[in-house]
């Protein structure tokens, strides 16, 4: 049986970034993230690659520790003007994704924990960051 961070070393391997890369916003010429230690692989390339014709909307990045896997977006924009939706929408589709490409490895998802995480730009105090960071927000 195949474990998931061996697959993607070694079929996605092309695909290795840094959280620091993979948070760039080309618009705006802005990082969200600072680390470029972190190995983590870039998913919305991987869902390009696998759907060359037409991507479904797909989270940014995928961070393989163990038997979490953490699916992370990258927003550059307030928490108040995130769409809740288009968030399900990634989520719903890039857990489709992730479940053909474990079928396709023979990979046992049930072994994972997932984890979906959103870095968004953040403008509130210190202290009030600290008493919601554990709050379940965007509706997922």
């Amino acid at each position: 049986m195949a474990d998931a961070k061996s697959i993607f070393k070694n079929k996605f391997k092309d695909y290795k970034s840094t959280l620091k890369n993979t948070s760039y916003d080309n618009k705006n010429n802005e990082y969200l993230c600072t680390n470029e230690t972190q190995e983590i692989f870039n998913f919305d390339l991987i869902t390009k690659r696998l759907y060359p014709n037409k991507q479904p909307a797909s989270y940014d990045a995928l961070l393989i520790n163990n038997n979490d896997i953490y699916c992370i977006e990258f927003k550059n924009e307030l928490y108040s003007s995130i769409e809740n939706k288009k968030l399900h929408k990634k989520l719903t589709n890039s857990k489709e994704i992730l479940e053909k490409i474990f079928t396709c490895y023979n990979i046992q998802i049930k072994n994972y924990r997932f984890v979906f995480c959103v870095v968004y730009k953040n403008t509130q105090s210190r202290w009030r960051r600290g008493i919601e960071k554990n709050m379940i927000q965007f509706e997922l």
